[in-house]
């Protein structure tokens, strides 16, 4: 049988919003994953060092993820150790800074063990709550010295093109409609994706990825099949070829046991199937 993989975004796939933890059906169908031999993988925009101790190292039943692709596929590793790791080009860098201090909007910095932004204005504080997350603060010279992975930008969608004027080094994904992930132009969930399935000689009709957000969209359409969850920004049910439930309704398991990766060990599934919403390939 050809070796199969499932790849999760943190945030409103595996962990809920309102709980900031990770349902018990979502480590039931992980653990049956590995119970079944599919490589489970985290897929998240979060640096390594962001990721709850319980995802890198297991809890209880869990034993933990094979590996995780991280700064939205800037950087992959497993147990053996990193094989992809693309830095934002520090010219960049420089000039993205340069135009966020002149035209007043915020960013976080994403190295490989900080994370840090030069000011806390409203939109970042709301970035922290809402994935419990925290940012050092920190003077911008300090992106200069190290590699910067992945950056926050809390600019509107009207108004990336005051990051993209100044270089075209970068391409901006978006998450949520208050920031955008600032990543190389030729980086992206989608490309960590194709060198994870490359490391182990996975074909792509043998991939499968779970996301909600518009930073998500480009891995969904990158594997054979994309599910997205029901709590799923447009953009990434777009592409998506599952809908399931939301992340705090069994949206994982649900989606795990209908694509015959899991048996239903729960027996939810033999009356609700119709709550998913099935699209055809073909509107991929």
């Amino acid at each position: 049988m050809a070796q199969k993989i499932a790849f999760f975004d943190i945030d409103g796939t595996l962990l809920s919003f309102r709980t900031h933890s990770m349902p018990h059906t979502t480590q039931v169908a992980l653990q049956e994953l590995r119970n079944n031999g599919v490589l489970i993988y985290v897929a998240s925009g979060r640096a390594l060092f962001q990721v709850p101790s319980f995802l890198r190292n297991g809890q209880g039943d869990f034993e933990g993820f094979d590996g995780f692709l991280c700064n939205s596929g800037q950087v992959c590793l497993d147990e053996r150790g990193i094989f992809r790791m693309t830095a934002v080009d520090p010219e960049a860098v420089r000039l993205i800074t340069e135009e966020a201090l002149k035209g007043g909007f915020d960013i976080v910095y994403m190295t490989a063990d900080r994370a840090f932004t030069p000011r806390h204005g409203p939109l970042v504080t709301a970035a922290e709550e809402h994935a419990n997350v925290k940012f050092d603060e920190d003077v911008p010279e300090a992106a200069y010295t190290r590699p910067v992975y992945q950056l926050n930008a809390f600019i509107a969608p009207e108004d990336e093109h005051l990051i993209t004027d100044v270089t075209d080094k970068v391409k901006l994904v978006r998450w949520t409609e208050d920031f955008a992930d600032v990543i190389p132009a030729d980086g992206g969930k989608d490309q960590g994706v194709w060198a994870v399935l490359d490391h182990y000689g996975i074909d792509r009709k043998d991939a499968y990825a779970f996301g909600d957000g518009g930073n998500d969209a480009s891995m969904l359409a990158a594997v054979g099949n994309g599910v997205a969850m029901g709590n799923a920004d447009h953009r990434a049910k777009d592409v998506a070829n599952v809908i399931t439930t939301s992340v705090d309704d069994a949206g994982i398991y649900r989606a795990c046991v209908h694509l015959g990766l899991i048996d239903d060990v729960l027996h939810m599934c033999e009356e609700d199937r119709c709550i998913m919403v099935i699209k055809d390939g073909k509107n991929k």
